[in-house]
């Protein structure tokens, strides 16, 4: 219907639908209207997901078989957590280590923020609802060349609370 109103939560599961998205604008848009949260409420198991806007950390993460993130505290984070060839879940160390967790301020609000402990990679978090994220990625180019935020553009991603993660999780 013209000029019906659709709510956050509508327009990112719309968005969440679509298998590639062209103008990342629509995510920008989006992220900026969406509440901060405490690093308190982002404590908790996530199965992770992204949007495919043609940056190369989307298929990076889908080489490394990610899941998710477990915020366990904010000196706690472990933000890659993969499957290993077995099926199980582990915390993955390809960016040299796992993040704490702070409020930092990124485009125009202060929110949770995933901050990686060797890299210079942060991921911005904003509330679509309780048990749903958005993020967007930040920082300088990593020791590869790769350039975190590429031609301007920035990786978004989303996370969703679960209970239990759906696989074992071992230490490695």
């Amino acid at each position: 219907m013209k000029g019906q109103v659709i709510s956050q939560q509508e327009q990112f599961q719309d968005l969440k639908k679509q298998q590639t998205i062209l103008n990342d604008t629509v995510l920008s848009d989006l992220f900026d209207s969406l509440e901060s949260v405490s690093c308190e409420d982002v404590f908790a198991k996530w199965q992770g997901g992204g949007f495919d806007t043609g940056h190369w950390l989307l298929p990076a993460l889908a080489g490394m078989k990610w899941y998710g993130k477990w915020i366990k505290s904010t000196t706690d984070a472990k933000p890659l957590v993969c499957y290993n060839d077995d099926g199980q879940l582990y915390s993955n160390q390809a960016m040299n280590g796992e993040a704490s967790v702070a409020m930092m301020e990124f485009r125009g609000k202060v929110s949770a923020t995933v901050v990686y402990d060797g890299v210079p990679m942060r991921g911005h978090l904003r509330k679509v609802d309780h048990n749903t994220l958005l993020g967007a990625v930040s920082g300088k180019s990593l020791p590869t060349g790769d350039a975190i935020v590429q031609d301007g553009r920035h990786q978004y991603f989303y996370l969703e609370r679960v209970e239990e993660f759906p696989a074992r999780f071992i230490e490695e």
